[in-house]
């Protein structure tokens, strides 16, 4: 029989939108494995060059969106440290290799708390970076409308391009509610990595990771994005969450490293990588653990989580 146990009712007040950008590409260009995986770096550079009317406070918006600043509370501070961007791009990992004129990429995006405000000069950030390229100054294309997921999970055409930003309105829905439309827990559920997952642990790599292991990285994520753009402090005592991860059942570990790409000498020369593969897990621990592990699937974890690596899914059996 499924079984959810209550989740901290806090999480009705944590607003989200769930957006899904239509790319028509302009041009040919290669896509090279996990490409899209850097959007990181290409949305900054765009965000330099971005032109912006003067008294324009979308450029504000956007830095604080990309580059939040360190809180000045320090209780909060001391909760989540480096704080994260308020938003998820969570891109298809198989979208790899030759991509031709007028074919479609869709990202998704979620935007979560106070990044909601940032909405619309996102759009013009991704517009921008249209006529960049999604790719080292290839792959340019055109925002031809965005998707809103609405919280029945229903979609429907909330912007086309030429439309005025400012009638840009996407419908607000609370992770309350995206919770209790998940699957109830059964016998076992399976976390499977679908983009590689970045974790160090004293500043090194970790090659190998069990459930207690990779655990206390996805609480931290979770925990510190609600805090730092919601005002949601953490309900219960991380020592203790951590200790009923530790009973939680193994039943199968199939997690294993695997290179990404080649970094740069000037990066430090090393290939990057990420744990992939799955874990079988069961027991009655997960339970209470249930509710961070799925909104985990809407904020991914480890490095690079904001912009899609260390994305997963989770199989109920």
């Amino acid at each position: 029989m499924g079984y959810r146990a209550p989740f901290p009712a806090e999480l009705s007040q944590v607003e989200y939108v769930k957006l899904y950008f239509h790319l028509n590409l302009s041009d040919s260009f290669t896509l090279p494995t996990l490409g899209l995986l850097q959007l990181r770096r290409e949305l900054l550079q765009a965000l330099k060059t971005l032109p912006m009317p003067q008294g324009d406070n979308f450029s504000r918006q956007l830095k604080q969106l990309l580059q939040p600043a360190i809180p000045d509370d320090p209780i909060l501070l001391r909760q989540i440290q480096k704080p994260a961007p308020a938003l998820v791009i969570s891109p298809d990992p198989l979208l790899q290799g030759s991509f031709v004129p007028q074919q479609r990429i869709i990202l998704p995006v979620f935007l979560v708390g106070s990044g909601i405000n940032a909405t619309a000069p996102f759009v013009r950030l991704l517009q921008h970076l249209g006529e960049r390229g999604l790719h080292h100054n290839t792959g340019q294309f055109v925002l031809e409308h965005v998707e809103a997921e609405d919280g029945s999970g229903l979609r429907q055409v909330l912007w086309f391009a030429n439309k005025p930003l400012n009638q840009l309105t996407p419908p607000i829905n609370n992770l309350s509610w995206w919770l209790e439309r998940q699957p109830f827990l059964t016998d076992s559920i399976r976390l499977e990595m679908i983009t590689p997952l970045r974790l160090l642990r004293q500043g090194r790599p970790l090659f190998k990771g069990s459930f207690l292991d990779i655990f206390p990285f996805l609480l931290r994520r979770v925990t510190a994005l609600l805090a730092g753009y919601s005002g949601f402090e953490l309900f219960a005592d991380p020592v203790y969450l951590i200790s009923l991860a530790d009973r939680v059942k193994t039943l199968e570990n199939r997690l294993y490293w695997e290179d990404w790409r080649p970094l740069k000498k000037e990066q430090g020369g090393q290939n990057l990588g990420g744990l992939l593969g799955h874990l079988d897990l069961a027991g009655e621990e997960l339970a209470e653990l249930l509710w961070i592990l799925q909104l985990g699937t809407l904020f991914n974890f480890g490095k690079g989580a904001p912009y899609g690596a260390g994305q997963y899914r989770l199989n109920y059996s």
